[in-house]
């Protein structure tokens, strides 16, 4: 039941990043974590460079509060998960500098029980 909850919620948020954004899920220490990263496609000098890497962290809590909801309170925090993602990700910026970096810097973005639980903001069409 957790793994469709976690690749149902893959499949919600996919829409949010580019087309050819690189996406993985899965369980750590009962944590659903969600990667993402995708080819910039940007940069001539280097034609294979990744944007930072972005983790998405649903505690386990967040999960257990999300199943004991009914289906209308699921629906309203699904609208407030991609939200929260779309958010993140206009105000995210993918590009860093490679030559001073030796890895791919990370960004976490955490979702806790507040971010599912808020309402949604006016402008937030109630569509998924």
């Amino acid at each position: 039941m957790t793994e469709d909850i976690l690749d149902y919620w893959t499949r919600l948020i996919k829409t949010i990043f580019p087309e050819n954004a690189w996406i993985t899920s899965r369980f750590f220490k009962n944590d659903c974590l969600i990667d993402i990263d995708w080819k910039l496609e940007d940069d001539p000098e280097n034609p294979n460079k990744r944007s930072k890497k972005i983790e998405i962290i649903i505690k386990a809590a967040t999960l257990e509060n999300y199943l004991d909801k009914n289906k209308k309170e699921r629906e309203l925090s699904d609208i407030m998960l991609k939200e929260f993602i779309r958010k993140q990700y206009n105000s995210f910026s993918s590009d860093y500098e490679i030559n001073t970096s030796q890895y791919i810097p990370k960004e976490k973005w955490l979702i806790t029980c507040d971010v599912l639980n808020s309402q949604p903001s006016v402008d937030t069409p109630l569509n998924l």
